[in-house]
């Protein structure tokens, strides 16, 4: 098996077309509003990738200068105490339908696992061989 490691690019792309497809399921079985938190929700995941990214290479940069101890333990939590303030506002003044932001939200995680699947085994490639099963195994 080829352990490639996906890219942040493809999930990204991957996220943002998944958005769209959820967006427009629910166009058509719910709402315009369901659809559009669907977008907010792909949307903030991208973002919040985005900022991950971000930090982590300047994490590595200040780890070079030895200074990533302190900042590095400050900067996760932080991150992740201004994406619940988006989301927070997103959900008390934007009057969001949460079920379409929590469908664009998972868009993300499907992407994650897809591209993951996508990259791990070459395109035409054969399925891996069947295991060979002893007698022991049938409970013969």
């Amino acid at each position: 098996m080829n352990w490639s490691v996906p890219t942040i690019a493809g999930i990204q792309r991957l996220t943002a077309i998944l958005a769209v497809i959820v967006a427009l399921i629910l166009l058509v079985m719910d709402s315009a509003t369901a659809a559009l938190s669907s977008l907010a929700g792909g949307i903030l995941m991208m973002v919040n990738l985005y900022v991950l990214v971000i930090i982590g290479r300047a994490l590595v940069g200040l780890a070079h200068s030895g200074g990533a101890g302190r900042i590095g333990v400050a900067l996760a939590p932080f991150k992740l105490l201004l994406l619940s303030g988006v989301v927070y506002l997103l959900v008390t003044r934007a009057r969001i339908d949460l079920l379409g932001f929590l469908f664009g939200s998972l868009t993300q995680l499907v992407a994650i696992f897809i591209e993951t699947g996508r990259v791990s085994r070459p395109a035409g490639a054969p399925p891996p061989p069947a295991e060979k099963k002893l007698p022991e195994d049938l409970g013969v």
